[in-house]
């Protein structure tokens, strides 16, 4: 361990100098201060940037109900444990590596943490940058296994999100699927998603657009816009506004193309579509004579999933795949050109999870995708059980069972067979003002319900502070509770079903408590019945305001009816409630823009720039740049694996990366050294000395030292190594080996000696740094050295 200025302790090879030019404690403050503060948490750490984020939490008092967990690999973790005094953290700091994590997590409560939205895993300031190669495949890991975990929570639970949106929706969810239910049978589907193998098809999937129904994932329209490709129907299923972000280059695609939803979409997506679109799932929360008679709910979890579901479900029996591709791609993409993601370039910090490609290829995947795969096998399992063939088009492909891989070359005699266009029956014809009007009563009738469920709380709430005298119960007080209890539930049973979802959140932080007290005293269980019916009336006040914006939408679309027929005034008026709600392109919708005066110009402006504003820009931005750190540990992978084809496809990506220019030099260089071209190779190194701060000085110097051994360039060597020990103090010690059979043996000792400075534990080093003290015939160094050796053997011993 070295000690800054401030008595701070750190590893030189965890942090190199992070913390000599500035305070760790205020680092981290900068850093993970809010985060390491927040009360009922579970915060897990990859690394602890040698104990110093420990040591800061425990400066700083632990925050009520929350625990932490760091992971480190075993060698950094028997270094840090002797710094840090767990013992002040009343066992709610856990220090483990990786084979002890699932426990460590398990016993920390980590369920009940995620039923609360408690969990978070962040990397260390020196995970982020990469100085210790296994933090990456260790973040990972733990990243793979919270998020399995996560996502079974979140269907045990339900979600909020859902209930909202379904309600925000119902009024645009006019037609069920179930109205075009068979138009499917005896047609090839092919299911597009936003996979990197997507670009390899598009011009097979445009030879043989006449033999195809064409399924598109809502994201990927942009693209197929840039190539002429309009889908039949394109899908969406995200209830979250970053849904619509990603995906609203789809509102730009013509009447050919029909939306397919679940009921709980982004709204500003379906609100703004322009074109035919049938709903998936129930149209309200609650029984309802509105809901389809033939409910189709599509299967989560991802767009993909139903996308399957709704095309054998619509009668296909032979779906196809194209960008399904739930991989990186050798040299690191993971999404089709045209996306957010291919232009934030190529992956470099690869996750450790591999799976087998349809090629045979190894390829790398992250958890989300690996989860995407399972779901994927199970659906095509049940569906190969009911005569539905699902094919995966693509050899660069995650390899899934029950899903096979056919080439399209493979494909083209079956495809032959099918020449017919596909031809949608028509929308069922209907009085939309009458159907609105009833949906309208709908929702006013749960409206007046749940007033009625309000006022049975606040009476029960009462009841509840009435109940307790001094240190007793009083009885009668008790059953009058119990009863308002079950006159909730006999009465109301469904919307007080929802309010007791809606409130599950809140329900877990009293259920689930985060100190370590077993006995229950009869003022804690009055606080925990004072949260159950707040709670209980949280989640019923939300709901109440779930069923008014339900009514908002229905009535600005009764008012949408006769919208030709209203005053100039009026219309200005209807435009400015759907700039305010987000749904501005319902000018296009509605209304096509004439000549004269136009009342929904303004909505109309509104709608254009929004579609033109690239709000996920920064985003791409921010997502490269902390991407490239892992670069140049990714070039040695490669190189060490002798993968020459993928350095070259990583090397013509990066080409084309804005900001990754830098880092090309150290690719090219590495292709010319494996093809054993040295001269080459370090022409390319060389101008990167004359860059300052250039992000590959450190491998750039490497590369030197060993091209200009083969190469006989002594004194090159010797300046690059130099360089090295100048910018990293791990090489002042073979700077210091060099200088010794370099006959400077004076420059030697003072090097290596600057090295213990970092390195103080070494024996080795000492040892040879007593050996030369010995040929130097120094023997004041040589007794120095001695002391140093017997002082670290009786602190072991």
């Amino acid at each position: 361990m070295l000690t800054n200025q401030l008595g701070e302790q750190y590893l030189y090879a965890v942090n190199r100098d992070m913390f000599q030019r500035e305070s760790a404690w205020e680092r981290i403050e900068r850093e993970f201060g809010k985060l390491l503060a927040r009360e009922d948490s579970l915060i897990i750490f990859v690394g602890s940037d040698s104990g110093n984020i420990i040591r800061y939490i425990l400066d700083r008092g632990l925050p009520a109900g929350t625990r932490y967990i760091f992971l480190e690999p075993s060698e950094i973790l028997n270094q840090v444990v002797t710094t840090v005094d767990l013992s002040l953290a009343e066992d709610r700091i856990s220090l483990v590596d990786s084979e002890q994590f699932v426990e460590a997590s398990q016993n920390a409560g980590i369920v009940n943490y995620l039923y609360v939205d408690g969990v978070f895993l962040k990397r260390s300031l020196s995970a982020e940058y990469g100085f210790v190669g296994q933090y990456r495949s260790e973040y990972w890991d733990a990243s793979s296994y919270i998020n399995e975990l996560r996502w079974n929570s979140l269907v045990s639970l339900g979600q909020d999100a859902f209930v909202q949106r379904q309600l925000q929706n119902c009024a645009d969810n006019e037609n069920p699927i179930s109205d075009i239910k068979g138009c499917l049978k005896g047609r090839t589907v092919i299911i597009l998603g936003g996979g990197p193998s997507l670009d390899e098809h598009l011009d097979w999937i445009e030879s043989h657009r006449e033999q195809l129904v064409v399924f598109a994932v809502s994201r990927i329209a942009g693209r197929l816009m840039q190539v002429g490709l309009e889908p039949d129907f394109v899908f969406s299923v995200d209830p979250h506004d970053i849904s619509y972000q990603v995906s609203k280059d789809m509102l730009k695609l013509g009447p050919g193309t029909v939306f397919i939803n679940q009921y709980h979409v982004s709204p500003r997506l379906l609100s703004q579509w322009p074109h035919r679109k049938y709903f998936m799932g129930p149209l309200l929360p609650w029984e309802s004579e509105l809901n389809p008679k033939c409910l189709f709910n599509g299967s989560g979890p991802t767009v993909t999933n139903s996308a399957i579901a709704a095309a054998a479900w619509l009668g296909s029996q032979h779906i196809l795949l194209a960008g399904v591709d739930l991989c990186f791609t050798p040299e690191g993409y993971t999404h089709a050109k045209g996306s957010r993601e291919r232009a934030a370039g190529p992956k470099t910090d690869l996750s450790s999870l591999v799976l087998e490609t349809n090629g045979g290829q190894q390829a790398c995947t992250t958890p989300d995708f690996a989860s995407a795969a399972r779901n994927i096998a199970q659906q095509a399992k049940t569906l190969m059980e009911k005569g539905v063939r699902v094919v995966n088009i693509s050899s660069g492909a995650a390899r899934i069972e029950g899903v096979q891989f056919q080439s399209p070359t493979e494909l083209e005699l079956n495809l032959s067979l099918l020449v017919d266009r596909l031809h949608l029956p028509q929308p069922k014809q209907g009085n939309k003002r009458q159907w609105l009007r009833s949906l309208e009563q709908d929702l006013s009738e749960a409206q007046n319900k749940i007033v009625e469920v309000l006022v049975l709380l606040d009476r029960a709430q009462e009841h509840h502070n009435d109940m307790y005298e001094g240190e007793y119960i009083n009885p009668q007080r008790k059953l009058q509770l119990e009863g308002l209890d079950k006159k909730l539930s006999e009465e109301h049973p469904e919307l007080f079903k929802m309010v007791k979802t809606l409130s599950v959140r809140a329900l877990l932080r009293m259920a689930q408590t985060f100190t370590d007290d077993d006995e229950l005293r009869l003022e804690q269980i009055k606080q925990r019945l004072e949260t159950y019916y707040t709670a209980l009336e949280e989640g019923a006040k939300r709901l109440q305001q779930y069923i008014e914006a339900g009514l908002e939408s229905v009535r600005i679309r009764l008012r949408e009816q006769s919208l030709l027929n209203e005053s100039i005034e009026e219309q200005q008026a209807l435009a400015l409630k759907w700039i305010e709600r987000n749904e501005p392109g319902r000018a296009f919708c509605l209304v096509p823009a004439g000549k004269g005066e136009d009342p929904f110009v303004k909505a109309r402006q509104a709608y254009e720039e929004e579609l033109h504003r690239d709000s996920l820009l920064a985003l791409a931005q921010q997502s490269q740049a902390s991407n490239l750190h892992a670069l140049p540990a990714r070039v040695q992978y490669l190189k060490d694996k002798k993968d020459i084809e993928t350095l070259q496809l990583l090397y013509e990506s990066l080409s084309a990366t804005e900001g990754a220019i830098d880092y090309l030099p150290l690719i090219a260089a590495t292709l010319y050294q494996m093809e054993d071209k040295p001269e080459a190779a370090l022409a390319e190194l060389i101008p990167v000395m004359d860059l300052p701060g250039s992000p590959i000085i450190e491998q750039a110097l490497a590369m030197m030292v060993g091209l200009c051994s083969e190469l006989g360039y002594h004194q090159a060597v010797m300046d690059a190594m130099a360089g090295l020990a100048s910018i990293n103090a791990f090489y002042l010690g073979l700077y210091s080996d060099a200088l010794m059979a370099n006959g400077q043996a004076s420059d030697a000792v003072e090097h290596l000696t600057e090295y213990l400075h970092y390195f103080p534990g070494d024996r080795q080093a000492l040892a040879k740094l007593k050996r030369w003290y010995k040929e130097l015939d120094n023997k004041e160094g040589v007794r120095l050295v001695e002391t140093l050796l017997d002082l670290q053997s009786s602190d072991q011993s």
